[in-house]
């Protein structure tokens, strides 16, 4: 019984802290905003855009301009259905650039062993034990990597 009464009243802050940010963001002239879940689909075909905005030769040393990441955002709605914007596909591959860091230094570390048929990363047992997230990021990369060969 607790438990249930626990679970409304966390809805019911959610649902006022919403309506508020909702209001807020009307009295502002601003749709309110939703949280967006990204599937595999979506960030496969997010980071598929970027690839072929770096190989058609757009420069990307100092980052991605705000007109590309709009680009994919309006690609991504019609893919979709969605309402995405620039912004939301900036924090996105931020994410992915965190993750992919995270892989690389796996990769890096002494003992670690890269197994290119199974897209895999080996780890001592002692290394394993701090790093076993990291494994299905890399599974999810080098899945990328192998559709977009």
């Amino acid at each position: 019984m607790n438990e249930e009464l626990d679970q409304v009243a966390a809805f019911e802050v959610a649902a006022l802290g919403a309506a508020q940010a909702g209001g807020q963001a009307a009295a502002a002239g601003q749709h309110p905003r939703t949280l967006m879940r990204w599937t595999n689909s979506m960030s496969s075909f997010v980071l598929s855009r970027m690839c072929q905005l770096i190989s058609s030769g757009v420069r990307t040393d100092k980052g991605f301009k705000e007109v590309h990441l709009n680009q994919v955002a309006k690609a991504l709605n019609e893919f979709t259905g969605n309402e995405v914007t620039g912004t939301q596909v900036y924090n996105h591959l931020r994410k992915w650039r965190q993750r992919w860091i995270r892989v690389t230094k796996l990769r890096e570390l002494s003992g670690a062993l890269w197994d290119e048929d199974t897209s895999m990363i080996s780890l001592e047992e002692e290394h394993y034990k701090g790093h076993v997230k990291v494994c299905y990021i890399a599974t999810m990369i080098s899945s990328f990597l192998i559709l977009n060969r």
